[in-house]
C-alpha cells in the first residue's frame, strides 16, 4: 500500500511541516510506503491548458519537470493527502499547481454520475483523497467550500473514498495532530463515496455580504485573464474582452493583464498587485481547472490579499467574475464563484457577482461574433453586465441566470465532445494511444 503526501505550504510553515511528519508516521504505522513532497521546495510549472496530455501524449504531461513525477505518483498510490493552507475556501496555489497537472490521469471522455457530467478515470484504481485544510479562525462558508471542492475532486478522479479535516491555525498542536490521525484512519478504513446528490447545494454557499449597489461608477477596471493558453486562443479572454469593451464604451478606463505573465516572477506579481491598488473594479475571467480556479489565478488572489492586509487603507474595490468550464452544466463553476466571493470578503471588496458558462468549448477562443449561433445571445448579456458594472452596481440577477442557461442538450454535448477528442487524437497521430496508462500497467 502506498500513500502520497503533498505539503502545499506557501512558505516556511512549522505547523504544516509537523503535520506532514505526523501523517507520515500514521501511514507507516499502518505499513504504507510513503512518498512526500514539500511543494514550495519543488519547482513545478503551471498547467498550460493545452490538452496535449489527452490528445498528443495521452496520459503524460508535455512539461518534463517534477509535476510530471507527482502526477505519476498520483496514479500509483492508494491514498493522496493534500496538506494545504486555505484562505478563500480554496486549496493553496502550491496545491493547485500540482492538481492542475494531474489532468492526464483522466480520460477526456464524459460520463454521467447522478445526472451530472464528469470525466472518466484513466486508471482502474484511482487513489482515495484526503484534504487537511489549515485556516486562520473558523468560518462555515470557507469550510463548506473546501468540502464541496474535495467532493467534486473525488468524483472526477473516481476516488473510492474521500475525507476532509479542517484545522484552525489558532488551535492547539494536539488538535492538529488529532485531525491528522482522524484523516489517516478514515482513508485506510473501508468506505463508500457519497453520491453527488448528498453534496450541499453549492449555490447556497455564497456568504451574505454587501453587493455593489451604491451607484459609484468605476473609473479604472482591470481584467485578469486566467487561462494558461496563449494570447488570443482562450474562451476566457474572448468573454472578458467583450465585457471590457462594454465598459470602455461607457467611459471606464480598462486594462487587460494575463495571469501567466503577472505570476511569472515576484517582480511582475508585485507590479500587478500595485495596479490593483489603483483600480476600482477587478474582473476575473477564468476557466475551471480541476474543479476550481487555476493555480496562477489562486496565486494572484493570494498576493492581492496579502498586500491589502498589510496596507493601512485601500481604495474601494469591486470584484466580478466571468467563468467557463468544459462540462455542459454551468454549475461546475459554482465552487470557483464562491471562492471569488470569499476572496472579495477577505480583502474588504464589494462583490458584484459572476457570469457562469457551461460548454465553453462552444466559444473555443474565438471572438463571440465568429463563434456561431449557439452563443449569439452572449454579447448582449455581457453588454448588460457592463452596463451594471459601469454604474457601480452588481450584476443583475436575470443576467446571471440567463448566462447560466445550458447551450445544448447534455447527450448531444457528450457525443460531440467525445467525437471531438477522438478526432483531435487522430489528427495528432495518437489515436491508438488515447486510452494508454503510461504510469503503470493495470
Amino acid at each position: 500500500m502506498r500513500a502520497l503526501i503533498l505539503n502545499a505550504a506557501l512558505g516556511p510553515d512549522l505547523l504544516l511541516d509537523e503535520m506532514s511528519a505526523r501523517l507520515t508516521a500514521d501511514f507507516v504505522a499502518r505499513r504504507y510506503a510513503v512518498e512526500s513532497f514539500t511543494l514550495r521546495e519543488t519547482p513545478v510549472a503551471h498547467c498550460q491548458g493545452c490538452f496535449d496530455c489527452w490528445t498528443h501524449t495521452p496520459g503524460t504531461c508535455k512539461i518534463d519537470d517534477a509535476g510530471r513525477a507527482m502526477s505519476t505518483a498520483f496514479t500509483v498510490c492508494d491514498c493522496v493527502v493534500l496538506l494545504t493552507p486555505s484562505q478563500f475556501g480554496s486549496y493553496s496555489s502550491e496545491a493547485k499547481k500540482v492538481l492542475d497537472r494531474t489532468l492526464g490521469t483522466l480520460l477526456p471522455f464524459f460520463r454521467r454520475i447522478d445526472g451530472e457530467v464528469h470525466h472518466v478515470p484513466r486508471y482502474k484504481y484511482p487513489p482515495s483523497l484526503g484534504v487537511l485544510a489549515v485556516t486562520h479562525g473558523s468560518d462555515v462558508h470557507r469550510e463548506q467550500t473546501v468540502r464541496v471542492l474535495a467532493q467534486r475532486n473525488a468524483i472526477n478522479f473516481g476516488s473510492p473514498l474521500h475525507q476532509v479535516q479542517m484545522v484552525n491555525r489558532n488551535g492547539t498542536p494536539s488538535e492538529a495532530f488529532g485531525a491528522c490521525d482522524a484523516l489517516v484512519s478514515a482513508l485506510t478504513a473501508p468506505g463508500v463515496r457519497l453520491p453527488i446528490d448528498e453534496i450541499e447545494n453549492v449555490d447556497a454557499l455564497l456568504p451574505t455580504m454587501p453587493l455593489a449597489s451604491d451607484d459609484i461608477p468605476p473609473q479604472r477596471a482591470i481584467l485578469l485573464v486566467g487561462s494558461g493558453k496563449p494570447t488570443g486562443t482562450s474562451t476566457s479572454e474572448s468573454l472578458g474582452h467583450t465585457l471590457m469593451a462594454g465598459l470602455q464604451k461607457r467611459g471606464v478606463q480598462v486594462e487587460t493583464r494575463y495571469v501567466v505573465r503577472v505570476t511569472h516572477s515576484p517582480e511582475m506579481l508585485q507590479d500587478f498587485v500595485e495596479e490593483v491598488r489603483a483600480a476600482d473594479l477587478l474582473l476575473i475571467a477564468s476557466p475551471i481547472y480541476i474543479d476550481a480556479l487555476p493555480a496562477p489565478v489562486t496565486k494572484a488572489l493570494e498576493a492581492i490579499a496579502a498586500d491589502r492586509a498589510d496596507l493601512a487603507g485601500c481604495s474601494p474595490l469591486t470584484v466580478a467574475m466571468v467563468l467557463n468550464c468544459g462540462f455542459p452544466e454551468s454549475r461546475h463553476t459554482s465552487v470557483a464563484r464562491t471562492i471569488g466571493a470569499l476572496f472579495a470578503r477577505a480583502v474588504g471588496a464589494r462583490w458584484a457577482g459572476a457570469l457562469q458558462l457551461g460548454g465553453g468549448a462552444a466559444v473555443n477562443g474565438q471572438s463571440l461574433d465568429e463563434a456561431g449561433r449557439m452563443v449569439a445571445h452572449l454579447p448582449q448579456l455581457l453588454d448588460d453586465a457592463a452596463a451594471s458594472l459601469s454604474h457601480g452596481r452588481a450584476l443583475a440577477q436575470h443576467t446571471q441566470e440567463a448566462f447560466r442557461q445550458q447551450l445544448m442538450p447534455t447527450a448531444l454535448y457528450m457525443a460531440a465532445g467525445d467525437a471531438g477528442w477522438i478526432w483531435s487524437a487522430s489528427h495528432e497521430g495518437a489515436l491508438t494511444k488515447l486510452w494508454d496508462r503510461p504510469a503503470v500497467l493495470q
